[in-house]
């Protein structure tokens, strides 16, 4: 599982990459918003470098559910007349990944005060 920080560092690389002063310009953050019965629908925004978090933060609550995922597929900035791409990856974002997280942080929790022993179906 991913989080905006993830991403964030990506696009602070891929910025180091083509040695550019990060607030010099402006992003395009590509996403995809894919339903569980396999339809995908192409979105994207423009932010300046100072928003790319909220910005991040907000295309992630606003679309991310239990019905569906959120893919930020790219993040693009303008450099002397070429689009260059700052992220070296996609990154996933959904809430099963969440929830498992969640439960494998209770469940390790739960071993290590327990002296090893498990509860079956506790989450």
């Amino acid at each position: 599982m991913y989080t905006i920080s993830d991403v964030l560092r990506d696009i602070d690389r891929g910025c180091m990459v083509y040695n550019m002063v990060e607030d010099k310009f402006s992003y395009r953050i590509v996403y995809f918003v894919n339903e569980r019965n396999g339809e995908s629908t192409k979105h994207y925004l423009d932010t300046t470098y100072n928003d790319l978090w909220k910005t991040l933060k907000t295309i992630i609550r606003n679309n991310l559910s239990l019905a569906n995922s959120v893919v930020v597929a790219q993040t693009t900035a303008l450099k002397n007349g070429k689009y260059v791409c700052l992220q070296s990856r996609p990154y996933s974002f959904s809430l099963d990944g969440y929830f498992q997280k969640i439960c494998d942080a209770k469940e390790k929790e739960y071993i290590s005060n327990n002296n090893g022993r498990r509860r079956a179906n506790w989450c």
